[in-house]
């Protein structure tokens, strides 16, 4: 048998991989069915359609699959750390002077941001396809919009009443959003010095942020570790990743109900 590898090579190659998947034909069938129509192709998809046909298949997979933990592990030990090191710092505070904030993107439709596509096709989606303590303080709204403009003057009058909107040219939290934050909603709801819990967004930890805080609240602000929201911010992990997730879970249902899948 002639072998044109070299031969310090242990083997003559194209051993291939084992396949994981014993119906991978089909799934590509169906993948490039929706991608035929200009529709998403996502995991979430994949996943759908394996439990509708291949359940057995599935049960059996998940029971062997080995989950990678080495990333939430250093997540874990940053966030024991943390936590040590911030109850020795303010375990003296009665637990309703210890505020948690944070702030995160909602749009109206929530499709998702990408699809699979083939390598070398296009990745086009059509456009049918785009549709604690447990007291809360309230919500503080930033739209879109241009201060002094059309949807500030008309528009968040007419809005629910018992939180708060401002407009934004970006709908950012910016050091002039995060101050009227501190005075308008922040400020009446605290009756005694206490802690602010925030991520390490600039206007947050900004010295006049610190500043506005210690000196008209008689507060402190405390940073969360950098990069560790999804483990150590209360709300990320609690309430707002979990929403947007049901949130964009709920969107491909309903998109997947209207096609029939």
């Amino acid at each position: 048998m002639a072998n044109k590898r070299h031969n310090r090579l242990a083997t003559m190659g194209s051993q291939g991989h084992t396949t994981l998947i014993p119906f991978k034909d089909e799934l590509l069938a169906y993948m490039r069915d929706r991608r035929g129509t200009e529709r998403y192709v996502r995991a979430f998809h994949l996943l759908q359609c394996v439990k509708r046909n291949k359940r057995e298949w599935l049960t059996v997979y998940l029971l062997t699959k080995q989950i990678e933990a080495a990333n939430q592990q250093v997540l874990d030990e940053v966030w024991l750390g943390y936590a040590a090191t911030f109850w020795n710092k303010y375990g003296h505070y009665d637990k309703k002077h210890i505020l948690n904030v944070d702030e995160t993107s909602v749009f109206f439709d929530m499709p998702p941001g990408k699809t699979l596509a083939e390598i070398g096709q296009s990745s086009k989606v059509s456009d049918g396809e785009k549709h604690s303590h447990r007291e809360k303080l309230p919500k503080y709204f930033i739209l879109k919009g241009t201060p002094g403009g059309v949807i500030e003057r008309q528009e968040l009058g007419t809005y629910p009443p018992g939180h708060f909107y401002v407009v934004q040219s970006n709908a950012w939290m910016d050091e002039c959003v995060c101050s009227m934050y501190l005075d308008e909603v922040l400020a009446p709801c605290v009756d005694d010095a206490s802690m602010l819990l925030v991520d390490n967004l600039a206007c947050h930890v900004s010295e006049a942020s610190h500043d506005k805080v210690a000196e008209t609240h008689f507060s402190v602000v405390e940073p969360l570790p950098p990069n560790s929201s999804s483990r150590c911010q209360p709300l990320d992990v609690g309430v707002m990743g979990p929403l947007k997730a049901m949130l964009k879970t709920a969107w491909l249902l309903e998109e997947d109900n209207r096609s029939g899948d």
